[in-house]
Parts: C-alpha cells; structure tokens; sequence
C-alpha cells in the first residue's frame, strides 16, 4: 500500500497517552469552571445583568455544524464549522477529509495518526472512504449548517484541526467532545445549543432563532445569566462530568439519561 504522506504546516502530533491525559486535563478544567458558575446561581441575581458577560473575542474556532448518526451500522459522522467532514467509527477509527476534499487523516484505536491523499490512500481504507464521502454528500444535501452567522475566532494557521473524540446522546440532546477540549451540547426539543471551550473558558450559546453570543463563564459569576442559559449550563456540568467519569477516548457511548 502507498506509504502516508505528511501533511505540510501542522504542528507535531503528541502521542496516545500524551493526548489522552490532555484530553482528560481540559474536562477536569471545564468541570470546575461549570461547578463555579452554577454554586454562582447565575439566573438568581437582582439585577441579571447577561449582556456585560459577553465576549466575543472568545468565540470559537472550531465546532460541529452538521452531524448524522448511522451507529447502529457504521458510526457517527460530522461536518466542521470550516466545512471538513469526519467519521467517528464503531470501530473506534476516524476518518477525516479535509476541506479541500482530498487530504485525509486516519486514526486508529490507539491514536496513531496517519495522512493521505484521496488518490494516495491504502486499498483497505476505501470502504471507510466511501463511507465517509457517503456521510458528507448526506450532510451537504439534508442538513443545515449550525453557527453558519457566527465569525469564528482567529486561530494560529499552524493549529491542528480537531477531530471528534467521543460523544453520547440522551434523550434530551446530544454531546459532542473534540480532541481540542471543546464540548458541544445540541438540544433536539428547542435546537437550541452551547459550545463550551475550556481554553477560554467561555460558552457561546445558540438560541432557537440561531442568534448566537458568546459568555466568558467568569463574567456569568459576576453579572448573572437568563434562566435558560442558567437551566442549559446546569445540564452542561452533568454531561461534563460523564464525559469526565467515562473518560474513553477509544470508544463511543450511546446511552439514555
């Protein structure tokens, strides 16, 4: 098979364990900023004072715009807001496809990561291409893109893209962790979502007419929040925290809560 090829400008790759520990580093960090903003009791105060909180130099660089969920056979694909596509595997692989429609990186279960080309990929990953190539046409035809108004925040041009690590849905919503830290919780009643970045330490909260703002949780602390937002970052700390407890980046929960 054809040997892998790297891919220019991107930053070195750490390693399984390296990445998992970073991984479990940033839930440990969005926990504690969840348990602070709820033990605030946001939506309680006098005077809510929500739009003082805001930030938008803390808005995302990266989220999931498009997701389908074909786990009872394949797994579970992705769409990012910077239009790349992903596959999370029942096997636990991933594929992704860049946005130029060519680069691919594959992941295996233990993390190691390998580049191609759509022309250059081994003969044994052509069923998870095709499969993945399946996804994106689905996606790119049937579903709206989320957060497609929202402006993204500058990030380094050397920055890995990130890729999904696990997920799980619940009756309610599902939750979506990438590799970089970042957790998103789409609600299915209302459409409504929040992506939280521990990195900044910010929510950025997309409401039922796909207005969105973006929070640094601090700031939530100290000026307060709607009860919405309050009753939607609370159920953000229960779904942290079995993110936290499973802690498995080498394999996806569908469980009901």
């Amino acid at each position: 098979s054809p040997a892998p090829e790297t891919l220019p400008d991107k930053e070195e790759a750490a390693g399984p364990r390296e990445l998992g520990d970073t991984v479990s580093g940033h839930l440990a960090d969005m926990l504690q900023q969840l348990s602070a903003v709820n033990a605030a009791k946001p939506s309680e105060r006098v005077a809510v004072r929500q739009e003082e909180a805001e930030d938008p130099a803390c808005n995302p660089i990266f989220w999931v715009s498009k997701w389908v969920d074909y786990s009872d056979k394949y797994g579970l694909g992705y769409q990012l807001c910077d239009n790349s596509v992903g596959v999370l595997f029942n096997d636990s692989t991933r594929l992704i496809m860049y946005n130029d429609g060519d680069n691919l990186q594959y992941i295996e279960q233990n993390s190691n990561e390998s580049y191609f080309t759509v022309r250059s990929c081994p003969s044994a990953l052509t069923k998870k291409i095709t499969l993945l190539k399946y996804f994106r046409n689905y996606m790119s035809e049937h579903l709206l893109k989320a957060g497609a108004n929202i402006t993204p925040r500058e990030g380094d041009e050397l920055a890995r893209l990130p890729y999904l690590w696990n997920w799980f849905r619940t009756r309610s919503a599902i939750i979506l962790h990438l590799s970089n830290g970042t957790v998103q919780i789409n609600f299915f009643q209302d459409h409504t979502k929040l992506i939280l970045c521990p990195l900044m330490a910010a929510v950025t909260y997309i409401d039922e007419k796909r207005d969105f703002r973006t929070y640094k949780l601090s700031l939530i602390e100290e000026h307060g929040c709607c009860q919405e937002l309050a009753r939607r970052l609370r159920y953000a700390r229960i779904m942290v925290e079995k993110l936290f407890s499973s802690r498995s980046g080498s394999r996806q929960t569908k469980s009901a809560a």
